[in-house]
């Protein structure tokens, strides 16, 4: 839950500080300390959106999860990422030392360390951003970020982790002449190998959805089954954009597939309808060359209210005719049992 906050926090920061760069690389790191049945130290690897690769404690193994190459194998990507996992590791155990020391906890409870690294590469392959953020039994702690102009670090939530000029001039030597140097070649290793995945582009299925509510209607634009998650949709009404107030906007999610989806929700109620407006729903993606639309119009308000109430009349008039058919098959095999009744009583009087 706290990698999810981080992630939604924190994308908008290398986009508004280094806008060019096109792939990211991200390391989410886990540190538990205290009497769990997971491993004392994990690391999720994900290249854009993918994950591609897992490391824990147990197994001391970088395991392939998900890109190129063979499901469950050893991920090699040299020695050296290996040793910045490890490092990570005891850096981690000795930062969660410290935070028990500021908030007087005990040392026998479960606590939990967060690291996320993302590093950055812009079209040309060359280095971008690198921007690591740390946080402790799901709060922030501080946050380092790096280009190649700037350097800029930043405390969270009051922790006090002191840095001097020393200290920062000396993280922003390793920074920019190690850790984002190595990060950006680990990131155009994995986008070789995995270009199959991140290069794909998936063209959306788009629907307009119209459903009947009260004497009103709910109008869904929806967008389903595309790749990559960057999409432009809008809802038009009579070819003016619906402001986003009005509306009900959902995130981009995961399709489980692979594949995302977005939808966006705008309630209409009668008087609105008798306007009879137009509704469109437009998406604009990187799949597409066009803008790809579909429309909706209610033809009257009296019409669209026969689609509100037609589904319980449909029932009663069912029921009714059911009703006068059964009593009518009643009757006539009355009639029949008098008439078979009538000619017996005849032949014996014959």
């Amino acid at each position: 839950m706290f990698f999810l906050q981080l992630m939604s926090g924190s994308l908008l920061l290398p986009l508004v500080m280094s806008s060019g760069f096109v792939h990211s690389l991200w390391l989410l790191f886990n540190y538990i300390s205290g009497p769990t049945q997971f491993p004392e130290f994990s690391m999720v690897l994900m290249l854009d959106d993918i994950q591609v690769g897992y490391y824990d404690s147990d197994t001391d193994q970088l395991i392939n999860v998900g890109g190129g190459g063979e499901k469950g194998a050893e991920l090699d990507l040299g020695q050296f990422a290996l040793n910045v996992m490890k490092n990570n590791m005891m850096d981690m155990g000795t930062r969660l030392d410290i935070v028990r020391k500021q908030l007087n906890l005990t040392t026998t409870g479960v606590y939990v360390q967060q690291r996320m690294y993302i590093c950055g590469v812009r079209k040309d392959g060359q280095p971008d951003f690198i921007m690591v953020r740390d946080g402790a039994n799901g709060h922030d702690a501080d946050s380092i970020h790096c280009n190649t102009t700037h350097f800029l670090y930043g405390g969270g939530d009051g922790w006090d982790f002191k840095l001097d000029t020393m200290k920062q001039i000396y993280l922003q030597m390793r920074f920019s002449n190690i850790h984002l140097p190595f990060c950006a070649r680990i990131l155009r290793r994995l986008l070789e190998s995995n270009k199959h995945l991140v290069m794909r582009r998936v063209r959306p299925r788009l629907r307009l959805l119209s459903q009947p509510r009260g004497g009103g209607a709910q109008i869904t634009c929806l967008a389903t089954d595309f790749y990559p998650r960057h999409i432009n949709l809008t809802l038009l009404r009579d070819g003016e954009p619906v402001d986003e107030e009005e509306m009900t906007v959902g995130s981009v999610l995961p399709n489980g597939n692979g594949l995302y989806q977005l939808k966006k929700t705008l309630m209409v109620d009668e008087e609105e309808l008798q306007r009879k407006h137009k509704y469109t729903c437009a998406a604009s993606h990187r799949s597409l060359d066009n803008r790809l639309d579909v429309s909706w119009r209610a033809e009257s308000f009296r019409s669209y209210r026969v689609l509100v109430i037609s589904a319980p009349v449909v029932l009663m008039v069912a029921a009714i005719l059911l009703l006068v058919l059964m009593m009518k098959m009643r009757k006539r095999s009355g009639s029949e049992v008098n008439l078979l009744g009538n000619t017996g009583e005849s032949r014996s009087q014959h």
